[in-house]
């Protein structure tokens, strides 16, 4: 048997994928071109946190590429008053930074400056010609990137400045973003925007239920490579600089938590920026997981975006801001502190492709 290695197990599960769950990653992009999932998140988020969007087309900004959209509060008591702005930088060009992120512009002050926030990424598109045909992981993406700008901008509402999402605990930053990942299972939602940009055609069921059958695929194998992340970074920062030999606890993690063959000589930790940024912290990304999911635990699948949970997660998670312990903003929603009961069962969920019924 041929041990599998760090440097080909992404291969690898993708033809397990494709052979298993009838899935290629290729397949669904004619479904998603930019300008159709840029209409579709922005849709998505009005629903959701019930607010309005409004482009500006007079607003100055870096480059000519980047949209511009103001935010209206849709909330019954709101009456429609504005919460903020947002650009959205999102295809790639000369000079650029090549990653995907989102930051504050702006920081809001109750009664003297509303909230700012960005988006820059890289999709597909923004070149004349070219509909920036994106796979669901993209879409995926463009949604995660989006929680936070909303986040930061319901959550910029009150009298202090830099209290907004930005500002929570590293521990908790990524957990109502990494929540809004969970909503595009959800056939309804993927079929209200993903049209063939040819034909019109509404991506099949069928072939959501496939997508999401392979995007299930692996999990426990994410949350060990996360594990293993968290280790190292926290044993690096533990032990005596002088002491510490990277390559040798490299291949004692591996041997932990990594069931694939490393590769000689490829000194991995070289490339593993947040090093640098989280320090010994990384754990914070399965932290994060662990409450994003057990928020998502608690809402309805059948009606995720006009339930009475949406507003409910809406007043007690997001409009605080960082003017509370995320701990307190986690027991106002849950009713109780997060535990792992609902990442144990993400992590073992299995959607039924349509050959498997």
């Amino acid at each position: 048997m041929v041990a599998i290695t760090d440097a080909d197990i992404s291969y690898w599960t993708e033809q397990y994928r494709r052979s298993k769950f009838a899935f290629d990653a290729q397949s669904v992009r004619l479904y998603f071109p930019y300008a159709q999932v840029e209409a579709g998140i922005l849709n998505t988020a009005s629903r959701f946190f019930q607010v309005r969007f409004e482009e500006v087309k007079n607003a100055i900004v870096w480059d000519r590429s980047v949209h511009v959209f103001d935010l209206y509060d849709q909330a019954q008591d709101s009456k429609a008053k504005p919460l903020g702005r947002i650009y959205l930088d999102m295809h790639p060009r000369e000079g650029k930074e090549k990653w995907f992120s989102s930051a504050p512009v702006l920081p809001g002050i109750r009664g003297r400056q509303l909230p700012e926030s960005m988006l820059v990424c890289n999709f597909p598109g923004g070149v004349a010609g070219d509909p920036g045909l994106m796979e669901y992981n993209d879409v995926v993406r463009f949604f995660h990137e989006f929680g936070h700008l909303m986040h930061n901008i319901i959550g910029s509402q009150g009298e202090w400045s830099l209290a907004g999402g930005f500002n929570v605990e590293s521990d908790f930053v990524e957990s109502p973003s990494q929540m809004l990942e969970e909503m595009f299972h959800d056939p309804a939602i993927l079929q209200s925007f993903g049209k063939d940009y040819k034909t019109g055609q509404t991506i099949p069921s069928s072939l959501i239920e496939n997508m999401n059958a392979a995007s299930a695929y692996g999990r426990g194998d994410w949350l060990q490579r996360q594990l293993k992340f968290a280790s190292y970074s926290l044993q690096l920062h533990d032990d005596d600089p002088a002491t510490v030999d990277f390559d040798a606890l490299t291949k004692e993690d591996d041997a932990r938590f990594n069931p694939y063959q490393q590769v000689e000589g490829e000194h991995f930790y070289t490339a593993f920026t947040q090093l640098t940024g989280y320090s010994s912290n990384y754990y914070t990304y399965v932290l994060d997981k662990v409450i994003a999911i057990d928020f998502f635990s608690k809402f309805d699948r059948k009606n995720l975006l006009e339930g009475p949970m949406a507003m409910h997660y809406r007043r007690k998670v997001l409009e605080p801001g960082a003017t509370r312990p995320a701990a307190e903003l986690v027991k106002d929603f849950l009713g109780r502190p997060q535990n792992m009961v609902a990442l144990k069962t993400w992590m073992n969920e299995e959607f039924q492709t349509p050959a498997a019924r």
